[in-house]
């Protein structure tokens, strides 16, 4: 067993990071953070929003600053996101092709292929704002991960196996 994990997995709407970070978790006893998760973490809103508005983005990367502080994290999805400049955890990219994720989404979710392809797409914009506003970058860089797999035509089980191989790799030579 691996100990002190910390992961960032990253990946866009519909590549499977949810599924994957589920595998993972149980694999090496890691804790699934993910937006959802930290929202309900994020306890008096009414405070912090007093004057009638509030910068979630902000809330969510302090809140993942405080949560780091922990090990035997899995960061995962949009929330991954806010991690690329981190140098304490492993750093990776799901990467799918756009109707993989279409397909995905509809299926997970039991929704027409036009209201997955419109919610990919307003994610996409989403998760890339999010590069944009805190790391001033255009879109996101294949070299701020530590490894990047492709999801497409492989089962999740599969690629949490090959994730899993490669984070062993990672603690037997201590660069993460």
């Amino acid at each position: 067993m691996v100990s002190g994990l910390k992961i960032a997995l990253c990946g866009y709407l519909g590549s499977g990071c949810t599924e994957v970070a589920e595998i993972l978790a149980g694999k090496f006893g890691l804790e699934i953070i993910n937006t959802s998760r930290i929202l309900t973490m994020i306890k008096d809103f009414e405070s912090l929003s007093r004057s009638g508005e509030v910068d979630i983005d902000l809330l969510i990367k302090n809140k993942l600053d405080e949560i780091l502080q922990r090990d035997n994290i899995i960061v995962e999805g949009r929330s991954a996101f806010f991690l690329l400049d981190r140098k304490d955890l492993i750093k990776i990219f799901l990467n799918a092709s756009f109707e993989e994720r279409v397909r995905h989404v509809a299926s997970r979710r039991g929704i027409p292929v036009d209201e997955a392809r419109d919610d990919i797409e307003r994610s996409d914009r989403d998760r890339n704002s999010i590069v944009q506003r805190f790391f001033k970058k255009d879109s996101v860089d294949p070299t701020d991960f530590d490894f990047t797999i492709k999801t497409n035509m492989k089962t999740f089980a599969k690629i949490a196996d090959i994730i899993a191989d490669v984070i062993k790799g990672f603690s037997s030579i201590q660069q993460y």
